[in-house]
């Protein structure tokens, strides 16, 4: 049997897949694809056929003619083809769909991955962009509170700068007023020393009237003197010649003694011959025998006489050189009588001026003050150096002070425009996490909307706009925390800043004010100082200045003549050591001057005086301080030792170290510091130990008295001691 089948219509490409569809469907109906002609059944009527296809039940009964079954048969096999390819394409087709279907599930399961970790990113980046809005918040918060602090702080600083100027000013005044009080007292010293010049000259014509006086003395002395000599030389004359009529009444006399002896030996022999005389002879020799005894006599005494008068020249001599001794002794007392007028006279006219100068000083009734007042003068010289040394000093940390204070507004003017510049930085951060949020809400609602709506062809651009927008947003949050680290650094560089600024600062009140402490101080002490010269009613006419000797001019001005001297004695030696090296070297004699020895010796004595003058004045300054010592413990059981110190910012401190009488040990040491007027106690281990502690804290801390903790702790060791 030949089948004959109908030639296949060339279908166009993309109807193929429609074509395929339709055959499919009209073999499911029992279509044939070349007519529309249904099948009849063979064995049935045409109302049961008409019922079974209205019913739509299948049915195995079907015949059909010759040519029905020859284009059935025809169909069936171009069908069956079709189908037979149709399957093989649905299979096809089904295993790219399920490749497809399973990648797409892969990738729907590798974006619900992706999703889910956006989603976790997000809710990170939300809390750390809540966490960081919070800490900006509250680091905004502080710096503003700080901003405000400083504020602050710079306003009171303004308010001591302005202070600093008043106190400033009035240091200027006052050591104005105290230049003029100086300038009236160098005025009221020239008219002492025009005073002192007139009073000298009075003395040199008082001194010349007594030289010319003494001169005249002299004169008539030396006149007396000619006189006496004179005399003294005839008194010698007389002297020898009557030594020579001495020698010639010796000679005599004993030419009397032997014709004496010889008139004995005559009388001897003419007793003898006595009766054949007449008695009448021997009265008459016996007569000239009385005479010539007589005469002896005379010349005798008369050579007595003589030797008396020798005796008396020689006295007279010796009186001579008494009156000699006796007149030099009389020029020198001349001479200290002299001395002893012109000391007199100065002597009355320092009564003068000291009676002049009681009626004129007030407070001072007697002599006896006097020693008081120079001592107070000499004492208010010393505080006058002292305040005006401190005033200098003063005006210089005024000026340091300044200059700080404008570096200061200078740093405070800067820090001021990086606040501004941090918190536009701050806004700056707010307006990026603004359009961050912005964008995450964005991509939020694009997610909700492609998972709403999830389409097939649109899940390549959806995917690819939430991979755009997330490394859009991982830029934004990179971006984001760069510029919060940026600006961490910055607050923290400017806390820092702050904080030093905040140290300079306090460095700088503490400072000034212990600056106007000792400007308060020494305005105090100008007070009492002009109250005590005079209570402060100065008048040229009135005032008088004891002059003292050594005086702290004095000792200052030697100090400077000390180091002017070391200073010339170190260009000298430098100008020798030059000279030898100069001479060392070339062996050319250099033009060095005679007197450098001289002047060396000379600078050398000066300095050895000046240095025991000083050495004098320590010796003094420690007797003296070693006496106080002493006193104070004495007088309140305290040994006291006292050492100053300097912190490494530049304030003084001064650390004392009492130890009691009654101590037990040496280790019952107190320990205090004296800073800017304030003092306070230092913690050791006597003090640390429970019993001083308890007393630290009711007495020093609570009560504020060091005096009373002291006090007690004195009457504590001395009951020990003493019931020990």
């Amino acid at each position: 049997m030949i089948l004959r089948t109908p030639q296949q219509r060339k279908r166009r490409a993309d109807s193929d897949a429609d074509a395929d569809l339709a055959a499919a469907a009209a073999a499911t109906s029992g279509r044939s694809p070349v007519s529309d002609r249904r099948l009849v059944l063979y064995d049935r009527p045409t109302d049961l056929v008409a019922a079974a296809a209205a019913s739509g039940a299948p049915s195995d009964d079907m015949v059909c003619t010759y040519h029905c079954r020859q284009m059935v048969k025809s169909e069936f096999m171009v069908a069956l083809h079709t189908a037979d390819n149709q399957v093989h394409e649905y299979r096809v087709l089904l295993d790219t769909l399920e490749k497809q279907l399973s990648k797409s599930e892969d990738e729907r399961a590798a974006y619900q991955d992706k999703l889910n970790y956006v989603e976790q990113e997000l809710a990170a980046t939300k809390g750390r962009e809540s966490a960081l809005q919070e800490r900006l918040l509250k680091d905004l918060g502080d710096y503003q509170e700080r901003y405000r602090d400083q504020v602050k702080k710079i306003g009171e600083l303004e308010v001591q700068l302005n202070k600093e100027i008043d106190s400033r000013i009035n240091a200027e005044s006052s050591s104005a007023s105290a230049k003029e009080s100086v300038k009236e007292l160098e005025r009221t010293l020239q008219r002492l020393s025009e005073n002192s010049d007139r009073e000298k000259k009075a003395l040199k014509k008082e001194l010349s009237y007594m030289q010319d006086d003494s001169k005249l003395s002299f004169s008539k002395l030396n006149a007396e003197l000619e006189r006496t000599r004179l005399r003294a030389q005839n008194s010698e004359n007389e002297a020898k010649m009557l030594n020579e009529q001495l020698e010639d009444l010796r000679k005599q006399l004993d030419e009397s003694l032997r014709g004496k002896n010889e008139m004995e030996h005559r009388l001897l022999d003419s007793s003898a011959l006595s009766a054949q005389r007449n008695p009448t002879d021997d009265q008459k020799l016996i007569r000239l025998l009385q005479e010539e005894l007589r005469n002896y006599e005379s010349e005798v005494h008369e050579a007595r006489r003589l030797k008396s008068s020798r005796t008396n020249v020689e006295l007279l001599n010796e009186k001579l050189l008494e009156e000699q001794g006796r007149r030099e002794r009389a020029e020198t007392e001349l001479s200290k009588l002299q001395e002893i007028e012109a000391k007199a006279h100065k002597l009355e006219l320092e009564l003068a001026s000291c009676t002049s100068l009681l009626s004129n000083i007030p407070d001072v009734s007697s002599y006896s003050n006097i020693a008081d007042l120079q001592r107070q003068a000499l004492a208010d010289l010393n505080k006058l150096g002292e305040v005006t040394s401190r005033l200098k000093e003063l005006e210089v940390t005024l000026e340091f002070t300044e200059i700080s204070k404008q570096r200061a507004e200078g740093e405070a003017t800067h820090a001021k425009e990086r606040a501004e510049n941090a918190t536009r930085e701050v806004k700056r951060v707010e307006l990026l996490l603004t359009a961050v949020s912005e964008e995450r809400d964005r991509l939020r609602k694009d997610h909700a909307m492609s998972t709403s709506q999830k389409p097939i062809g649109g899940d390549d651009t959806s995917s690819k706009n939430m991979e755009s927008g997330l490394l859009q947003m991982e830029k934004a949050v990179r971006e984001l925390e760069s510029t919060v680290h940026e600006q961490r650094e910055l607050i923290s560089q400017q806390h820092a800043e702050l904080n030093l600024l905040n140290e300079k600062l306090s460095i700088e009140a503490r400072k000034a004010k212990s600056l106007e402490r000792e400007g308060d101080q020494l305005r105090s002490q100008v007070a009492l100082l002009e109250s005590k010269l005079g209570h402060g009613d100065y008048s040229a006419s009135s005032t008088k200045v004891l002059r003292m000797v050594n005086t702290l001019a004095v000792e200052s001005e030697a100090k400077q003549m000390i180091e002017a001297l070391q200073a010339e004695l170190k260009k000298t030696k430098e100008r020798l050591q030059a000279v030898e090296e100069l001479k060392g070297q070339a062996d050319a004699g250099t033009v060095v001057d005679a007197n450098i020895a001289e002047k060396l010796a000379q600078l050398k004595s000066q300095i050895a005086t000046l240095e025991k003058r000083e050495e004098r004045y320590k010796a003094v300054f420690s007797e003296r301080i070693s006496v106080f010592r002493k006193a104070c413990c004495s007088l309140f059981g305290y040994q006291i030792v006292m050492n100053d110190q300097q912190q490494p910012n530049g304030i003084h401190v001064t650390r004392f170290i009492l130890q009691s009488v009654y101590a037990q040990s040496d280790d019952e040491k107190l320990e205090f510091v004296y800073e800017s007027g304030s003092t306070n106690i230092v913690a050791n281990g006597y003090t640390s130990q429970q019993e001083i502690a308890q007393q630290v804290e009711v007495f020093i801390k609570k009560m504020n008295s060091i005096p009373a903790f002291t006090a007690n702790l004195t009457m504590e060791s001395f009951n020990k001691r003493s019931i020990c």
